[in-house]
């Protein structure tokens, strides 16, 4: 008997018991990522499949490979091992396979294994980014190939791949930043930033990053004056009448200064895009006491009031979503100096 499959070209032998069995190589290439969603965190799952037809490919993982953030190319890699995880086999059966062999407590009669072979070698390698924003939801993708993959037949025979295989990408979903609990809380241990270049003469743009994204501010300099203000805060309108503005621009790639301060960021790698249509800026400030030197730090505390974000879907605006109102959120302190 004699089957011809296709796997980046491949090949791999095994024997069965009515006469010889040859498989020239796997096609899994159009076959999803599957896995049986038992765990009540995507994240944790270890377990993966593709099936196609009477043939499976399972995939053990490591736990903690998988995480809701961007990764670097290469920095997330875990060798294949013969005896424990991560672990990849390769399943021919008597007849079609589905998901239920693999997940369900009790797994069906039939079909049963016809041949397997267990891989001895490979480099696994996961690169996580985002792949899309909803008005609650960052979902990620993680993009899993293997590397140098060494697979061992039923004769002891050992044989190397040293193409690079894609199995595929798993998808995991996480709640966005406006949308936490307390929104943007996420942000809260993050430093204020201020870009060099300023967004328009007289204002500022303020920044924090977070990983695969950033949220940005631009206000009046008038709002942080070297004065305290007491219980009256200086007050500036996010109305999409002014120049000031707030943004959360999430992206698939990691976040860096110089986009955050960018007056455009390519469109190829926003994801996400929330902008204020409306609220208000708070700004309070303190003094302290003048240093041996003379100097005296102000202290800004930056607040946000009454904030409705836009989420840009495309360039159509009809698709545009427009988030539930936050009735307050702090951005951040700012310090500043009389020298």
């Amino acid at each position: 008997m004699k089957r011809v499959l296709f796997l980046s070209f491949l090949a791999i032998l095994c024997s069965c018991d009515d006469g010889n069995l040859q498989i020239e190589g796997v096609d899994f290439d159009d076959v999803n990522i599957d896995s049986c969603g038992n765990v009540d965190d995507a994240t944790d799952t270890t377990f993966f499949f593709k099936t196609n037809g009477d043939e499976a490919l399972l995939l053990t993982l490591n736990s903690g490979l998988l995480e809701n953030i961007t990764s670097l190319d290469g920095s997330i890699t875990s060798n294949i091992s013969a005896t424990g995880s991560p672990q990849l086999l390769y399943r021919l059966f008597t007849g079609d396979v589905s998901s239920s062999y693999f997940c369900d407590e009790i797994p069906p009669l039939e079909p049963t294994v016809l041949a397997e072979n267990f891989a001895t070698g490979g480099e696994i390698t996961i690169l996580t980014n985002v792949g899309s924003v909803t008005a609650s939801e960052k979902v990620y993708s993680h993009n899993i190939t293997i590397r140098d993959l060494s697979l061992t037949n039923d004769n002891g025979e050992r044989l190397t791949d040293t193409s690079i295989l894609e199995y595929g990408d798993f998808n995991t979903s996480t709640t966005n930043s406006p949308s936490l609990e307390v929104p943007f809380s996420n942000y809260g241990n993050i430093a204020v930033s201020i870009c060099g270049t300023p967004p328009a003469d007289d204002f500022v743009r303020l920044h924090k990053l977070l990983n695969d994204e950033f949220i940005s501010l631009d206000a009046p300099t008038s709002l942080f004056a070297n004065s305290p203000t007491g219980d009256t805060p200086r007050i500036d309108s996010l109305k999409t009448t002014t120049q000031s503005q707030f943004k959360n621009t999430v992206l698939n790639i990691l976040a860096t200064a110089d986009m955050a301060c960018s007056t455009s960021v390519a469109q190829e790698m926003i994801a996400g895009d929330f902008s204020s249509i409306n609220g208000a800026i708070k700004v309070s400030t303190t003094e302290s006491e003048p240093n041996a030197d003379g100097i005296i730090s102000y202290t800004h505390t930056i607040t946000l009031d009454g904030l409705s974000l836009l989420l840009k879907r495309d360039t159509d605006e009809s698709n545009d979503v427009t988030l539930e109102e936050i009735e307050t959120m702090t951005f951040g302190t700012l310090v500043t100096t009389n020298q």
